[in-house]
């Protein structure tokens, strides 16, 4: 009998002991989600304040759209209604937001340009170190934060005069950041989105995506030097080659390009990237 409630006691004890524990996993689960939310939280309010203080819209005058664009004043022709190629189809010379650099310098940081995508989550800085680490958890002042920073190359021109700028930034599974970039393989999304806008603190570019693609963290598409003319057209074909869609447009052998690069979820260490050209603008 003794016995008997000696086994009785150790089980109870283990027993207890074993809730106790999963109320303890529990508890530390439930701390872990709220932390991660928050810090997207925390992440979302400090770019949205950063993009409510140093930026604005930029709507032309209808005297400077029908300058821009004489095309969009005229009268249409009745046999308008055949689908004009995508090369044709673009949108009015100048930035659709006005960025304020001087007031991106007070955040601190190397804030080399404005990256921005009508209709979407994406309107964020572009920041450059002298490495591909410190921006990745780290808001331009240098303070941690989810989701870091959206950074160009150390290799490339903090200008983009280089032939490949290319831009990182994390897919982050609250749709922050680079998060919509490997939505790019659907063509769907491709036809409602194919023009970004880059603001410098010189110059304003309008990026038309010709290429979108998934591949590996040693791909040739991080290539940022190149030994000849011959050597960059042959870089632009492949990139062409490689598309998963169809996106109707052919870089020339003088365009500058920037490549967007995310981590996707579509496989084990892969990577995403869309190729645009570089066009200036007002």
């Amino acid at each position: 009998m003794k016995r008997s409630r000696r086994l009785k006691k150790i089980r109870r004890t283990i027993l207890a002991l074993l809730c106790i524990l999963f109320l303890a996993l529990v508890c530390f689960s439930g701390w872990k989600v709220y932390s991660i939310v928050s810090g997207y939280k925390t992440a979302e309010r400090r770019y949205d304040s950063l993009a409510g203080a140093a930026v604005s819209a930029a709507v032309p005058t209808k005297e400077e759209a029908s300058e821009l664009s004489p095309a969009a004043s005229a009268p249409p022709e009745e046999d308008a209604a055949e689908e004009q190629p995508h090369n044709e189809a673009r949108p009015l010379e100048l930035s659709p937001v006005s960025v304020d650099f001087e007031v991106l310098n007070r955040y601190g940081g190397r804030v080399i340009g404005w990256l921005y995508l009508p209709g979407t989550v994406i309107n964020y800085p572009v920041a450059q170190s002298g490495d591909n680490e410190y921006y990745l958890e780290r808001f331009l002042d240098g303070s941690p934060i989810a989701g870091g920073t959206l950074f160009a190359d150390y290799l490339c021109p903090s200008d983009f005069s280089g032939r490949n700028t290319i831009i990182y930034g994390h897919n982050m599974k609250d749709g922050s950041m680079f998060a919509l970039i490997d939505d790019y393989g659907d063509p769907g999304f491709f036809d409602a989105h194919p023009v970004m806008y880059l603001n410098t603190p010189d110059r304003n570019y309008r990026i038309d995506i010709f290429s979108c693609f998934t591949t590996d963290p040693e791909s040739f598409v991080y290539s940022t030097a190149f030994s000849s003319d011959e050597d960059y057209a042959s870089f632009l074909r492949s990139l062409l080659d490689c598309s998963e869609i169809d996106c109707r447009i052919e870089p020339s052998p003088e365009s500058r390009i920037v490549t967007l690069s995310t981590c996707t979820y579509s496989g084990e260490d892969v990577r995403f990237v869309v190729c645009g050209t570089l066009t200036e603008i007002e």
